[in-house]
């Protein structure tokens, strides 16, 4: 596998764009449960045309993203350009909720995947390290990371942590922790997507943690402006990318139709994911 598929100069510029059910309500923001199919597929379909030429990969969901995706690359202005490789995702949407735990479930496995033409699996693990479920979540990813492998597919490893306010911790020290129970327990894959971990000398922690293995910082709904900073330490401490998603794009449900929708992603979205590329780039 040739993790250079995802790159540009070493760096990952990536787009995530793999929202199930919670897109609903940047299509149809009075009334989600109302957006179709089409819709939401039309939706997804511009803001992959209008980034296209910028990312370097874009991670989508098989229901609509993927079909998103095929529609915004008939478009393309060189018929004979390589198509940009896509990753689509493992698990289920959401997780299952028992008490204060969350677990993941696997909706796909890796042979699925690529015969849906993916070149990489993402896998999304919300993760409390001190939670009772934490070794069965570990073991989920495991289990996930030893499929991919043996299907010769890049595994982009996602934690989401949670619980760290119940114990009067910092989410830095609830994505270290996490960390180093995945390491212990031998669960690691070929990129890490992670959360901005409270401050700098955390992602530092976090790059000296990972060692050989990237990692990329995900936005987690976050405003652009408050990724941008997060971004910016992230990178000078070590991070080699990122894989961004309602940062970029969450205003799209503030404009009611299609002319407005595509002049945002033409301009403020184009502009935004310029900008992160660049501080990327620039390290």
């Amino acid at each position: 596998m040739d993790l250079r598929l995802f790159q540009k100069h070493g760096k990952y510029l990536m787009l995530a764009f793999d929202h199930r059910g919670s897109f609903k309500k940047y299509v149809k923001p009075a009334n989600p449960e109302s957006a179709t199919d089409a819709e939401i597929i039309s939706v997804k379909a511009m803001v992959i045309d209008a980034l296209k030429d910028q990312f370097t990969g874009v991670l989508l969901d098989p229901d609509w993203g993927l079909l998103a995706f095929n529609k915004a690359m008939e478009n393309k202005t060189d018929p004979a350009e390589k198509p940009k490789p896509y990753i689509l995702c493992l698990e289920k949407s959401g997780y299952v909720e028992s008490g204060k735990e969350r677990t993941t479930e696997l909706q796909y496995n890796a042979e699925q995947l690529k015969r849906l033409g993916a070149d990489g699996a993402k896998l999304l693990i919300y993760f409390n390290p001190e939670a009772s479920n934490a070794t069965s979540q570990l073991e989920v990813a495991q289990a996930a990371i030893a499929d991919c492998r043996a299907n010769d597919l890049p595994i982009f490893l996602e934690i989401v942590t949670y619980g760290n306010e119940d114990k009067n911790k910092s989410r830095g020290e609830w994505v270290i922790k996490s960390l180093e129970m995945f390491f212990k327990y031998n669960v690691v894959p070929n990129v890490w997507k992670l959360e901005y971990p409270t401050d700098f000398s955390t992602c530092r922690k976090i790059t000296k943690l990972t060692g050989d293995v990237p990692w990329i910082l995900l936005t987690r709904g976050e405003t652009f402006k408050i990724f941008v900073k997060q971004l910016k330490d992230a990178v000078a401490a070590g991070a080699i990318g990122f894989l961004a998603g309602r940062a970029l794009w969450q205003e799209i449900a503030e404009h009611s139709t299609d002319e407005a929708k595509k002049f945002f992603l033409e301009t403020t979205v184009k502009e935004r994911f310029r900008i992160i590329s660049d501080i990327v780039l620039a390290e």
